[in-house]
């Protein structure tokens, strides 16, 4: 296993039933040939595709929106909105999306995507070492940490279909830090939702489009997460491990009810994203010992 990804994340379809979130438990992610390249993870297409799904790719009772710009549209909620910390962040339709760039030394999220296509060829290149290659399945999104020494990162992602149509994308962002104890006025809210925190339990406040790091839990295993959210129309939920073993995903989830589903937690916690559909949302989670109880 190459060092340059530690342990190499698996990748999982954007778009699965609502309840698929954790609930596959999240059972981790299985994966046969497709009759793809080598190394192209391949899943089956969701059973919620179609008109009225929006990560179906058909548009129901909309105007007609050029490929390309559904295309860079659907890009940009896998890839989520640019963030403020000017590092690389790069979509194309119609030719590959790459850049080299000079990076501080740190840890790294690398995230990239693409759509039109049925996969993708990435590199990415830390410094002077040898490119790492990959193939990734499109409308999905890749998620790496890298640990990087300082100095340059190249990174290239190709939609392998009609150079017309198919889109790529990929973008460099810190690695999240270990939140504070502290949300503050969510911690109403939230204790509102959750019910009163208990001895051992690790709370998290995630800002939409954002990753959010959990920290340490002090009971690794199985663990419930429990998670809210308030706000309108459906929110799409990610969920893995620091260190790259497992990445769970959801879309389609309605704000109103708490959501609990067990999953394996390490001793490092969990990184959580939420993708909103609607602004403004608020949103918290739990993690607790299992009692048996979730999805």
């Amino acid at each position: 296993m190459s060092a340059l990804w530690g342990k190499r994340m698996k990748g999982v379809a954007a778009v699965v039933p609502a309840l698929g979130l954790l609930a596959a438990s999240l059972g981790g992610c299985e994966y046969a040939d497709d009759g793809g390249p080598p190394g192209v993870a391949a899943s089956a297409p969701p059973s919620n595709a179609g008109p009225g799904h929006p990560d179906s790719g058909v548009a129901s009772n909309s105007p007609a929106v050029p490929p390309e710009q559904a295309n860079d549209e659907q890009m940009r909620r896998l890839l989520g909105p640019p963030g403020t910390d000017e590092l690389p962040y790069l979509t194309a339709t119609g030719a590959a999306a790459a850049w080299s760039a000079d990076v501080p030394a740190g840890d790294y999220l690398l995230t990239a995507a693409c759509v039109a296509a049925q996969y993708a060829e990435l590199e990415v290149r830390l410094g002077g070492a040898d490119a790492e290659e990959s193939n990734i399945l499109c409308h999905t999104r890749r998620v790496m940490r890298l640990t990087h020494q300082g100095g340059l990162i190249t990174a290239r992602v190709a939609a392998a279909a009609d150079p017309h149509f198919g889109a790529s994308g990929v973008r460099l962002e810190p690695y999240p830090e270990v939140p504070g104890s502290s949300a503050g006025p969510a911690n109403g809210w939230a204790a509102e939702q959750l019910g009163p925190e208990q001895p051992g339990e690790v709370r998290g406040y995630p800002v939409p489009g954002q990753w959010h790091r959990s920290g340490p839990v002090e009971s690794p295993g199985t663990l419930t997460l429990t998670f809210v959210c308030e706000g309108t129309g459906a929110v799409e939920i990610t969920v893995f491990k620091p260190n790259g073993d497992d990445l769970h995903a959801g879309s389609g989830f309605t704000c109103g009810r708490p959501f609990p589903a067990d999953i394996p937690v390490g001793p490092d916690g969990v990184l959580v994203r939420v993708d909103a559909t609607h602004d403004p949302v608020r949103a918290a989670y739990s993690l607790l010992p299992s009692t048996g109880g979730g999805q």
